[in-house]
């Protein structure tokens, strides 16, 4: 027999990210501003990621003393299974190409120029990059559509002490988490 606890699921799931946020912040690592098109639709992402299909990942900027392609294994490797229940295989390049191929991921370390992360979809690999300051690294990061942002966040953690940290670690599930929540905040 089902019971009605009164503790709507909802509630459970919001005090759960509460709780992860809080000890997040506990631990150094700030998303900052997370926002979402009107259009963003979890469908849609696990349809550009799911299943057999893999969702392309580029990572621009590398503000530890690692070859970018280990910084780029780090933060794919720590997106896989960061979604908040949406199902999506993050690649830096996907061997499978879907009708969604339009849909990509741009994680930018130490931004300079930009400061709106939804620019990050019409940046391409040449935007300008600074020098991470005083022990933090500031992250931007978007989730596209073609050239327009269907959700976006930025973030900084600090004291990360390379690729291989568990903050940075931390980092990208917060900041994927972030960007995917499982229906859209706009409903």
């Amino acid at each position: 027999m089902h019971r009605n606890s009164g503790f709507p699921l909802r509630s459970t799931l919001a005090i759960g990210g509460l709780v992860a946020l809080t000890a997040c912040a506990q631990l150094g690592i700030v998303v900052t501003r997370v926002d979402y098109a009107t259009q963003y639709e979890p469908a849609e992402a696990r349809a550009a990621g799911g299943g057999d299909h893999q969702m392309k990942v580029t990572v621009l900027g590398n503000p530890f003393d690692a070859p970018h392609a280990t910084l780029e294994a780090a933060v794919i490797d720590s997106m896989q299974g960061s979604t908040s229940g949406i199902p999506i295989n993050f690649a830096a390049n996907p061997k499978t190409r879907t009708q969604a191929a339009r849909f990509r991921v741009v994680v930018t370390f130490t931004p300079e120029a930009i400061r709106d992360p939804a620019k990050l979809c019409t940046a391409g690999e040449d935007i300008a990059l600074a020098a991470p300051a005083s022990g933090t690294v500031p992250l931007m990061s978007a989730f596209c559509s073609s050239d327009s942002s269907v959700s976006h966040a930025i973030a900084r953690a600090s004291d990360i002490d390379g690729t291989a940290s568990e903050k940075l670690d931390a980092l990208m599930i917060q900041l994927t988490l972030a960007m995917f929540p499982d229906e859209n905040p706009h409903r």
